[in-house]
């Protein structure tokens, strides 16, 4: 036996002998007991609990001034008053902490003035036959489990598992009490009662934000604006999920898959570009191995050739421009069709029309080259212009957008403003707008908190919508993109 066996032999005990887990750390530790300063340690840890309860006490307060769970109390009370309404948090923590207050005795008054809602929870915690139970009660109909005896629940607070897989369209509203980092989460939780069968004509999807200071600090809003809008980008975005205008391409989109228009998904692939770079880079190691780097260098801007190709009548351009920045230059492919005046700018597309054999005859076409040139630098501008103008523009809806928005729908609620400009400032409100507009906003709603003027308030911001209209509409002067900035380096003849 080795010395390790007879070790654990010892420790063991008399064979036959089984110590439980604690016996065993008591029988192990005998030996190193005096290695601690068992007193110490005892002081130490009573010294934190002290400590622990004293931070306690003095965060309670912050506990009963929960601006976001006032909030929260306050849309079941009035707006979503008698409504089926599914409220989600990230964290089984904050939904238990939901639950527990809209429940408790200390809100019995709010219960009555909400007209008595049923309130449950459902999260990890919750065995898998009870959760079933909970959704039969919740949305019988979507669930399939409408024969689940109990009271029929109202409202419904959940974690995030119920984001995925579950058919609750028997609810209209959703509201986050909390946003994920992943916009996705987002749209799974919408899902669940965004879904075909539901009865509903309109969807109510709510989002509390987080406050200024703390918005500021993580940039929560900002990183879910960005990515919702690279997911907008790419067409995949079929709802809004923050208040963002959704491109219509999207609709489109899905109105050909609908209509199954088999085209649809080739032409999202090309405009994609997946495979584009790649393609692209291997022409040109093929290019250079052949011919070496001395001939592309050589040739003179403005050359040009000409390729026979079924189905084509038009002309590919390719012209650079400078960097705004001053680093580099830009690089613009077009195809324009002689025919149609359509203009084509994916190059996986154009790098398969251009794309030829080393001993490929050259053809040139009858197509009017200066005509269709001037179209494509016309559509070249159109779309810097449009990039411009889209970078410019803001994409996040600011806090104090949704703190006014609130203010005027109060407003509303007291009749004391005129509905219909209150309306129009709250649609406004709704959408995207620059710093300027922000500080605005704030400065006059510091002033209503002074004077209490709801009609002063209302006007002002419907003054700001009229203003911010008026710069929409005709735009602001830019710096960008010239037409004397634009060289041609090459265009070439496609034709049938």
């Amino acid at each position: 036996m080795s010395a390790s066996s007879k070790e654990s032999s010892k420790n063991r005990g008399p064979p036959g002998t089984r110590f439980s887990h604690s016996e065993w750390l008591c029988f192990r530790g005998e030996d190193h007991l005096n290695q601690y300063e068992v007193r110490k340690l005892v002081r130490d840890v009573e010294q934190d609990v002290t400590t622990l309860k004293s931070l306690y006490g003095e965060t309670a307060p912050l506990a009963d001034a929960d601006g976001k769970l006032e909030r929260l109390k306050e849309l079941l009370e009035n707006e979503l008053r008698g409504k089926k309404v599914l409220v989600f948090s990230s964290f089984k923590d904050t939904a238990r902490y939901v639950h527990r207050v809209l429940t408790s005795e200390a809100c019995s008054e709010w219960h009555e003035r909400a007209g008595g809602p049923v309130v449950r929870r459902i999260d990890s915690g919750n065995h898998p036959e009870e959760r079933g139970h909970i959704l039969g009660l919740f949305a019988p109909v979507a669930s399939g489990l409408g024969d689940v005896v109990g009271e029929p629940i109202d409202v419904l607070v959940s974690t995030d598992v119920l984001s995925e897989g579950q058919n609750l369209q028997d609810c209209g509203v959703i509201i986050n009490y909390d946003l994920t980092w992943n916009p996705i989460r987002l749209v799974q939780r919408n899902g669940r009662i965004d879904r075909l069968g539901t009865e509903h004509t309109e969807i109510g999807i709510y989002n509390l934000f987080p406050e200024a200071e703390l918005e500021d600090m993580l940039r929560l809003i900002e990183r879910l604006t960005d990515r919702i809008s690279t997911i907008d980008d790419l067409g995949l975005l079929d709802a809004s999920v923050l208040g963002e205008v959704v491109h219509p391409r999207t609709f489109n989109t899905l109105r050909r898959v609908r209509e199954e228009d088999g085209a649809v998904l080739d032409e999202e692939e090309a405009r994609a570009e997946l495979a584009g770079p790649e393609l692209l880079l291997k022409q040109l190691k093929e290019s250079l191995s052949r011919d070496g780097g001395e001939t592309p260098e050589s040739l003179p801007n403005g050359i040009h050739s000409g390729l026979r190709r079924q189905n084509c009548n038009g002309l590919f351009f390719y012209f650079q421009a400078p960097r705004s920045d001053g680093e580099g230059v830009r690089h613009f492919w077009r195809y324009v069709d002689a025919s149609t005046g359509a203009i084509r700018e994916n190059r996986y597309e154009i790098a398969q029309l251009i794309a030829c054999r080393p001993d490929e005859p050259r053809y040139i076409g009858p197509q009017e080259v200066f005509k269709l040139q001037q179209q494509v630098i016309e559509h070249i501008l159109a779309g810097d212009k449009e990039a411009a103008a889209k970078a410019a523009a803001p994409t996040t809806v600011d806090p104090i957008q949704q703190v006014v928005a609130e203010q005027l729908k109060d407003f509303l609620r007291k009749q004391s403003v005129d509905r219909e400009t209150a309306k129009a400032a709250i649609r406004f409100l709704s959408q995207p707008v620059g710093k300027s507009i922000h500080a605005k906003l704030r400065s006059s709603l510091d002033t209503w908190r002074e004077s209490q003027e709801d009609d002063a308030l209302c006007g002002a911001i419907k003054a700001l919508a009229d203003e911010f209209s008026r710069e929409s509409r005709y735009g602001s002067k830019s710096s960008g993109l010239h037409r004397d900035q634009l060289t041609l380096i090459c265009f070439e003849y496609l034709s049938s």
